[in-house]
């Protein structure tokens, strides 16, 4: 009689069976091209270096002959095969490439053309990253199976730094006189305005020369005084005037409320009369007119309620894969102290510094401006003038610090009724890193939900 086993015999043996090894992706023949192509061209390695690292070779004795290549290039020396093999025998280094000087010198014979080095470098890039992607998953498997589940964010942010850390290329920062060269240079070419996006509103744009890419701009004012106003106003004629794309960040408002705005702004009907329903046929007329111009706009906004600085770079990751809109060219984040920080911070004062410096590393990494909004203490209110102060930022001397640009906004009228200012605010550039501080004076349309340049609508 014929004995079946049953599912579970066997098993046992089964996990006592070693696991396949699998060898790292890898191409010794690409990099062998490299190589050859360097010694062959020297003047390819401008070519090659902001794409590899020495780290990126698999095989050690290419890492090692990567290095010396850099070292002498960057001695001023010729870097061809008899130069390489001799600065490894001075280094003693020799011994550690199996095969010796003969095996570099028939690096010279790998590549078809010394022409392709960058191309070749490329493979050798992507198979480095396939690689990374191992060592990353596996510190995942074990953060996520050791790790503290109380720490998950700080555990999710660990993983989104490994993955960038091990995506980073490029070549030692130029020493002083290269870069004064390059200045230079830039400076005879004229002044550079790619990625830099124009304020709404004439007398500001002329203050601060339009929104700068890497710069945090933060605007601060007390509750109600017109933040988002102008945060939205901002957004709209980045997007609507300039066709720049534009990430909008809400966590203060949502997505209907402010497209209702939009609305009000563009349209020039009354925002009451949005939010109601009640729009009579001749503003309707104006709705209709503004809807194919404003519909195309390239405007993301994200009203997520929980933003982290994680969220807010995987949002632009994805923003930038979007056939339909592009990378971004401005975010707008509403606002600071509503945002969350990734992991635990001793206090608040310390939290609302991570997250200053994170927009500001965010702008930096995505070579976009940032703006973002911020509440101010009750400082102003003490005062007799009423008027607010870069020290009246709040929870944190930070956000000063890490602001290229601090615009704070004062509305006279919000205090005193009577006043003859009534309908008119200061926008009081209290920072500027790249240039003057003033006040740019607007006129504030409430029932538009917009401020507009006092000689002409923006």
């Amino acid at each position: 009689m014929t004995t079946i086993p049953s599912p579970a015999e066997g098993l046992d043996d089964l996990a006592a069976m070693p696991a396949p090894v699998h060898t790292p992706r890898h191409d010794l023949v690409a990099e062998r091209c490299v190589l050859g192509a360097l010694m062959l061209s020297p003047q390819i390695l401008d070519e090659v270096t902001p794409i590899l690292r020495a780290a990126d070779f698999y095989r050690p004795a290419h890492q090692i002959v990567f290095e010396t290549i850099l070292d002498l290039s960057r001695r001023g020396e010729p870097h061809d095969a008899v130069a390489v093999v001799a600065a490894l025998a001075d280094r003693d280094l020799i011994g550690r490439i199996g095969g010796g000087a003969t095996y570099v010198h028939d690096l010279l014979a790998a590549p078809p053309t010394a022409a392709n080095g960058s191309y070749y470098a490329q493979i050798v890039r992507r198979c480095a990253r396939m690689r990374a992607l191992v060592a990353t998953g596996t510190a995942l498997v074990q953060m996520g199976m050791e790790g503290d589940p109380d720490l998950v964010e700080e555990h999710i942010a660990r993983a989104h730094e490994l993955l960038i850390t091990h995506d980073e290329v490029g070549e030692d920062p130029p020493v002083l006189g290269e870069a004064l060269l390059q200045v230079l240079d830039r400076i005879e070419q004229g002044e550079d305005t790619t990625g830099r996006v124009a304020a709404p509103y004439a007398d500001l744009d002329r203050i601060l020369g339009g929104f700068r890419p890497g710069q945090l701009i933060t605007i601060g004012a007390r509750p109600g005084t017109g933040k988002s106003v102008l945060a939205t106003d901002i957004a709209r004629h980045a997007a609507i005037r300039q066709g720049v794309p534009v990430l909008f960040s809400s966590v203060e408002m949502p997505r209907e409320e402010i497209i209702q705005r939009i609305i009000s702004a563009e349209a020039r009907v009354l925002l009451t009369h949005v939010r109601a329903g009640t729009l009579d046929e001749e503003e309707w007329t104006r709705v209709a007119a503004m809807t194919d111009r404003v519909a195309t706009a390239p405007l993301v906004i994200d009203d997520t309620p929980t933003v982290t600085l994680d969220t807010l770079r995987a949002s632009l990751r994805r923003m930038a894969r979007r056939t339909d809109v592009g990378a971004a060219g401005l975010v707008v984040v509403d606002y600071l102290q509503l945002l969350r920080a990734t992991g635990r911070a001793e206090n608040r004062q310390v939290e609302v510094s991570q997250l200053s410096r994170g927009l500001k590393l965010i702008a930096r990494e995505f070579q976009i401006p940032v703006v973002m909004l911020a509440q101010l203490n009750r400082g102003p209110e003490a005062r007799v003038d009423k008027v607010p102060a870069v020290s009246d930022l709040r929870e944190s001397g930070a956000v000063e610090q890490d602001s290229d640009v601090v615009i704070l906004i004062h509305r006279e009228d919000m205090y005193d009724k009577e006043s003859p200012r009534s309908g008119e605010a200061d926008l009081i550039v209290g920072k500027n890193r790249n240039g003057p501080t003033a006040i740019a004076t607007l006129a504030f349309q409430g029932h538009y939900s917009r401020f507009t340049s006092m000689a002409k609508d923006a």
